[in-house]
């Protein structure tokens, strides 16, 4: 049998004390100017006797807001007698992006979502990685990723339930009740593009329900995101039972998608500006016009004619005006069976 990976990150949480606790992971990190310094990770567990380990985290990506705001609101406000089980909340998982406002990590240039299970000896997002799959995961029954669109999406407000190819499916069962209970917009069973290195692709992949949460746009801190961020993400630590509440007689409505495969991934296929023709939430055809593709420094030349490949529901949209060959202008989903 392999032995456990050693993690690089250490931290002040004595994993065997009841009760709440606030502290921080500390990321060893020897740069320019702190030759013995570290990188300080917000974490605070609440634990309460028996019942399930429920992680969630924020800013994965450092420029979604909404998931940090309502777990800070969490440490702050709960306290250990009306929690049974425990409670890990770890609201800026991505710190130094959060403080850059980067979707990606300044230390390193690398997408925290795109790296697990990580590398407890690797680049500082990759040994993060670790320490979340490694040290964190293994405690844990269930896990809720707190996901906005960032500064480059327009997005639906989604619980995503990540289906690999070595999801038990049990697993998936368990995370579809924790998606229908989290009471989204939409609900998105998704394989992302094939990719299984996001954080709940590696936890699903452990055997935790799990699912990812987009609550916001644009960059920003919508008013509407945090409140049902925080409405959200109450009822599902209520249905998992790890902070008791009255829940309804049933799931809220939710409406069950896939992502279009084969062509629901709308790719630009030029640099260029793009003038997109369709809101969130259009229902859409193949072949029909999605936008024009403008040269604006050249009056003269045409706009270039972007089609969809597939029909659908907009589900995903570009908020950067000015695109490159290959970036992202929009996501279609479609009803899932």
């Amino acid at each position: 049998m392999s032995q456990p990976r050693l993690s690089t990150v250490f931290t002040d949480i004595d994993w065997a004390k009841p009760g709440k606790q606030v502290g921080h992971a500390w990321l060893p990190y020897s740069g320019h100017d702190d030759a013995w310094g570290a990188v300080a990770l917000p974490l605070a567990v609440i634990g309460n006797g028996d019942g399930p380990t429920v992680l969630v985290t924020g800013a994965i990506h450092g420029d979604e807001y909404e998931g940090p705001i309502v777990i800070n609101e969490l440490i702050r406000t709960l306290d250990a007698s009306q929690v049974k089980g425990c409670l890990i909340l770890m609201p800026a998982a991505n710190a130094p992006a959060m403080r850059a406002a980067s979707r990606v990590s300044p230390l390193d240039g690398k997408n925290l979502a795109r790296v697990f299970p990580g590398n407890p000896f690797g680049t500082p997002t990759e040994q993060i990685a670790a320490f979340i799959h490694d040290v964190l995961f293994p405690k844990c029954d269930a896990y809720v990723d707190l996901h906005a669109g960032g500064s480059s999406l327009f997005i639906e407000e989604s619980a995503q339930v990540v289906v690999t190819p070595t999801l038990a499916p049990e697993v998936r069962e368990r995370a579809e009740d924790m998606a229908r209970w989290f009471g989204a917009k939409f609900t998105v069973i998704t394989d992302n593009m094939g990719d299984p290195r996001t954080s709940c692709g590696a936890a699903a992949h452990l055997g935790l329900a799990a699912i990812a949460a987009e609550m916001g746009e644009n960059g920003s801190v919508s008013p509407k995101g945090v409140k049902r961020t925080r409405e959200c993400l109450s009822r599902v630590l209520a249905r998992l039972g790890v902070v008791p509440g009255t829940l309804p007689d049933a799931p809220p409505a939710s409406r069950r998608v896939r992502i279009v495969p084969n062509g629901g991934n709308l790719l630009s296929p030029g640099d260029g500006y793009f003038e997109p023709l369709h809101e969130l939430g259009d229902t859409v055809k193949p072949g029909e016009l999605a936008g024009y593709l403008h040269l604006l420094h050249e009056p003269a030349q045409v706009p270039r004619e972007v089609r969809f490949a597939k029909g659908g529901t907009v589900y995903s949209q570009r908020t950067f005006g000015v695109v490159k060959q290959g970036n992202n202008l929009c996501v279609l989903v479609e009803d899932e069976a």
